[in-house]
């Protein structure tokens, strides 16, 4: 299994970090959508209040994603023991900084970490069975009934970024998703919409810097991959950013 995030470790461990290139000419660069509000007058001392989602950008140094290690753990049992166990390392100056960022995955998780040699009494490792999904019962999920199932993710989200959150979540159930999937372990932040009729499922983020993700059918083998390798493994039908006409870029997608 993935491990959730819990700090900057399995945030890299997750999702990989960006390196700033500041040898680079800035660019123009999607920030971010923020729900904006102002009063306009509209005569004898009134004013109307209006609100609407405005993109933010601005120019940036370009960012180059350092692809993020997905090191997976897995439970085993020895000698009526229960251990959570990293992958086998071999111990070469070629792996010194993949070997020190699995010890500190470790200590940020657990708070210790044991190192065992390689003559060890073997581990009788189980079959591979990821649980990366868990799928809501049928029925009608407004955002007020999915909000619970992400209190993790949004709660350092300030209100005006759930509104947009929840603006890009709603645009999504418009279209009467099939089945709809809660994000476990390093997919915590996602929900996943299944549509049959579109032979296609998507992939939404709770967080506002997230993109779209589509993938086909099979969403059942996909569903088996760690996050590093959906996100990063071209996989996907298609990628939509949130910037200015994602909506329509979206139902051109879904039809």
């Amino acid at each position: 299994m993935l491990p959730r995030i819990s700090g900057r470790i399995s945030k890299y461990n997750s999702e990989g970090r960006w390196r700033i290139r500041r040898d680079l000419p800035k660019e123009m660069r999607y920030i971010r959508t923020v729900s904006w509000k102002w009063k306009q007058w509209s005569g004898r001392g009134d004013y109307e209040e209006h609100e609407e989602m405005r993109d933010i950008s601005r120019l940036c140094y370009p960012k180059e994603l350092i692809q993020p290690p997905a090191v997976e753990l897995t439970i085993a049992e020895r000698g009526g023991q229960t251990f959570l166990v990293s992958p086998t390392m071999a111990k070469n100056p070629e792996a010194t900084d993949h070997i020190k960022h699995v010890i500190n995955l470790f200590l940020e998780l657990f708070r210790e970490c044991e190192l065992v040699a390689d003559n060890m009494e073997d581990f009788d490792v189980p079959a591979v069975e990821r649980v990366n999904w868990r799928l809501l019962p049928p029925g009608q999920y407004p955002w007020e009934v999915l909000r619970p199932h992400m209190e993790l993710a949004l709660r350092r989200t300030s209100e005006a970024m759930q509104k947009v959150i929840k603006d890009r979540q709603d645009t999504i159930r418009a279209y009467n998703p099939d089945r709809i999937y809660v994000g476990a372990g390093g997919f915590g932040d996602y929900l996943a919409y299944e549509f049959e009729r579109f032979g296609s499922v998507v992939l939404e983020s709770v967080r506002v810097d997230n993109a779209i993700y589509a993938f086909g059918q099979d969403w059942q083998a996909v569903s088996q991959l760690s996050k590093a390798q959906v996100i990063n493994g071209n996989h996907h039908q298609a990628r939509i950013v949130h910037s200015d006409g994602w909506k329509d870029r979206l139902a051109h997608f879904l039809q």
